[in-house]
């Protein structure tokens, strides 16, 4: 090798483009917990509270609440958003398990720009979305523990067995979180059970400060 390559190497490495680029790389603990928000997506969260839809509120409160996991890795799945609620558009629904966002720390902007043009649309495909969780969290190789969130309003209306996910990712050491938002079955639904089946716990939200309550306390929890 010559002092002239030799030299150019050793100045691209100090140069400022090399820099930024170390900068931007962020790595977690070997025992960093691995947190999966599921969101739904699902027609019946167009509804609205004070004048902004259950959609738009629980998805800002999960911006929110990502931002708090500076030491965990994120990942971000939307169920239900494409097709219709009607029949046509059932299958197209029911198989709609978007992955917004992979496994990695939480980086704001892309977080938010992951969900851009996502709106509540379809039907509620719960246990395919749980699937979907588990599948993501059965490619990870790290220590740390691998806690659900499901935020939903409503049951399975695709005909999937959740209770039955929520028990095989508590067999392969997940635990499984449920937020009910603006749910009617209230601890005695399907939510209910699975929350009991995945081993974690059902929380009920009747407004996006309810939301913010049991996100900022399972994110103090995720700290310790």
């Amino acid at each position: 090798m010559t002092l002239g390559i030799l030299t150019a190497m050793v100045l691209s490495l100090g140069s400022p483009a090399f820099a930024a680029e170390k900068k931007q790389e962020v790595t977690v603990a070997e025992d960093a917990p691995n947190v999966a928000i599921m969101l739904d997506a699902s027609g019946s969260m167009a509804k609205k509270i004070g004048g902004v839809s259950k959609y738009e509120l629980a998805k800002n409160e999960a911006f929110s609440f990502g931002s708090k996991l500076e030491n965990a890795n994120v990942l971000m799945r939307v169920f239900g958003s494409e097709g219709n609620n009607k029949n046509s558009g059932k299958v197209q629904s029911c198989n709609a398990i978007r992955g917004v966002y992979g496994f990695q720390t939480y980086d704001e902007q892309s977080f938010r720009n992951s969900l851009n043009g996502i709106g509540p649309t379809g039907w509620t495909p719960i246990a395919n979305a749980l699937q979907d969780a588990k599948n993501a969290l059965d490619q990870l190789d790290n220590n740390g523990k691998n806690v659900v969130y499901l935020l939903t309003d409503g049951e399975e209306t695709c005909g999937g067995n959740p209770v039955k996910v929520a028990t095989e990712l508590r067999k392969s050491n997940a635990v499984v979180n449920v937020i009910g938002f603006d749910y009617e079955g209230d601890f005695h639904g399907q939510l209910t059970s699975i929350a009991a089946a995945g081993g974690g716990e059902y929380f009920q939200a009747k407004t996006k400060n309810d939301i913010k309550r049991i996100f900022t306390q399972e994110a103090i929890e995720l700290s310790k």
